[in-house]
């Protein structure tokens, strides 16, 4: 919620992957800036992230945290074998 003033900004937060402390990974004063790509993260961990807003009067609260796991793009499957055709199914 804004209380009435436009929001100027935003804070992303996250840790270390193994449930330490939060810190401050991005902060941006243009608000069209929606985005984010985190790529400073170990594969296999699940990390926690949480943002907050700002507007002319402060910071307001952290949202909740939310958690990404970091993994590798799936490998491409093996192409499917056909093992019988008939007329009304394959």
């Amino acid at each position: 919620m804004s209380g009435g003033s436009p929001i100027t900004g935003y804070d992303l937060w996250r840790d270390d992957g193994n449930n330490g402390d939060f810190f401050r990974i991005y902060s941006v004063d243009n608000v069209l800036a929606l985005q984010y790509l985190d790529f400073n993260v170990v594969r296999g961990r699940t990390y926690r992230y949480k943002y907050r807003a700002r507007n002319v009067n402060g910071w307001g609260e952290f949202s909740s945290s939310s958690y990404l796991y970091a993994s590798d793009v799936p490998s491409r499957p093996e192409p499917p074998n056909v093992l019988e055709v008939t007329n009304t199914y394959i």
